[in-house]
């Protein structure tokens, strides 16, 4: 059975790791749909995620094909995992205090799919208390959180806020989904 992902990508440096992402997921068989932010659109293209995954992107809300099936509502029931990658500290206030101010957090209000968020951002903003309580209610709601992890930031400081490594998150990916454990029983 053919998986479906949603897979956001937020406004951050890492954005152009989740092209990576869509890569390996595309090629392992699972239909991805790519959501991006205003912010992730300022670092990569629509058209690198429509080339790895040749399906549609979507980078806003009120674009509608068909206005009385919301494109946002379509996405959030067909999902069977929606992944944000790179997730912001801004994401993740937005999805802890319920906003849908964009098609990607639309959907995250609506789906009934397991949440996977893999955090990039400066150091300083992880280590927040804003940030750690917004994770804390996240993750109190069911949502998994993977990384960040400690290395050279782009902004040129050392420390926690790199996202977690392409391979890694597409191995969770694939556990999630449950297919990991169809490979070693094929």
């Amino acid at each position: 059975m053919i998986k479906q992902l949603v897979l956001g990508v937020t406004g951050s440096i890492a954005a152009y790791k989740a092209a990576e992402l869509a890569s390996i997921l595309s090629q392992k068989g699972i239909l991805i749909d790519v959501v991006l932010t205003e912010g992730a659109q300022r670092f990569i293209g629509a058209l690198t995620f429509t080339a790895l995954t040749h399906r549609e992107v979507v980078t806003n809300l009120w674009d509608e094909e068909q206005p009385s099936r919301p494109t946002h509502i379509e996405l959030a029931d067909a999902a069977d995992l929606v992944v944000i990658a790179p997730a912001t500290a801004n994401m993740l206030a937005k999805m802890a205090h319920g906003l849908a101010d964009d098609a990607l957090t639309a959907i995250l209000l609506a789906t009934k799919a397991p949440v996977l968020v893999a955090p990039a951002m400066n150091g300083k903003m992880w280590e927040h208390a804003a940030t750690k309580a917004n994770v804390e209610i996240l993750m109190s709601r069911g949502v998994e959180v993977i990384g960040p992890e400690s290395g050279l930031l782009a902004c040129g400081y050392e420390g926690v806020g790199r996202l977690w490594p392409v391979e890694l998150i597409a191995a969770r990916v694939e556990e999630l989904l449950g297919l990991s454990q169809v490979k070693r029983n094929s």
